[in-house]
């Protein structure tokens, strides 16, 4: 029986330790992350450590400054505008597909079983964001566009960190149950606007939170906010 980690477990390892510091908030958006403390708290080299962090830097959590170092991705309020516009589109776009096919009562069905365990009031912060977002990933995929799916895979790390940074106090009741059955209701229907608006409706009241968390973030930090708040979609 092998008796020590092999290299791809310990980058694994270490991969899983920075993403959870990520989601704990422990790193914070915006910060370095310091290869030398962290390598010898894993008790790795620093090119494993570096290593580790590549499928990080691919998902879109962390970022290179410029300068040869990594840290946590940060996502300004008019980013997560961009983002919510785009991914609007892309999930409007994959519903009303799923609407007008014949197995939509099947899909729907198995959306719901998707959001289940979302039924559960104490979830970790880390799974509820596994959960939130297999739901819409799944959502996608099920349209069965290459193209559709690899839109929306590009969102994924800004989607991710948007929600890390407002936190579990401020984002964990924004991934329950009740906010996602809806879409999946609405499906079954095989009504291709209402599929529409409701989809709309639910991006749009996570926008406007979204974008109120990093506006109050950029406000606190001292920052001139980058959206105009006059505008009607950041209201």
């Amino acid at each position: 029986m092998r008796t020590t980690l092999d290299r791809s477990t310990l980058r694994e390892r270490c991969t899983a330790f920075v993403r959870e510091r990520i989601i704990s908030g422990e790193l914070r958006p915006g910060e370095h992350i310091v290869e030398v403390p962290l390598s010898r708290e894993l008790g790795v080299s620093r090119g494993t450590l570096r290593e580790s962090l590549r499928p990080l830097e691919a998902e879109g959590l962390i970022v290179g400054d410029g300068r040869g170092h990594m840290l946590v991705r940060e996502l300004h309020s008019r980013e997560i505008l961009e983002v919510f516009e785009v991914r609007e589109a892309l999930e409007v776009l994959a519903a009303t597909k799923l609407a007008k096919r014949e197995d939509r009562l099947a899909t729907a069905a198995e959306l719901r079983q998707l959001l289940v365990p979302l039924q559960s009031h104490d979830l970790a912060f880390g799974r509820q964001i596994e959960l939130d977002l297999g739901f819409h990933a799944r959502l996608v995929q099920l349209a069965d566009s290459e193209t559709l799916v690899s839109a929306w895979g590009r969102l994924i790390g800004q989607i991710e960190m948007m929600i890390i940074a407002a936190g579990p106090q401020r984002a964990a009741d924004r991934m329950r149950y009740a906010e996602h059955v809806a879409i999946a209701d609405a499906i079954e229907t095989g009504d291709s606007a209402h599929v529409a608006a409701v989809v709309s409706a639910h991006m749009s009241d996570f926008c406007r939170k979204y974008i109120e968390d990093a506006l109050a973030d950029e406000l606190r930090a001292g920052e001139t906010p980058r959206l105009d708040t006059e505008r009607p979609d950041a209201s």
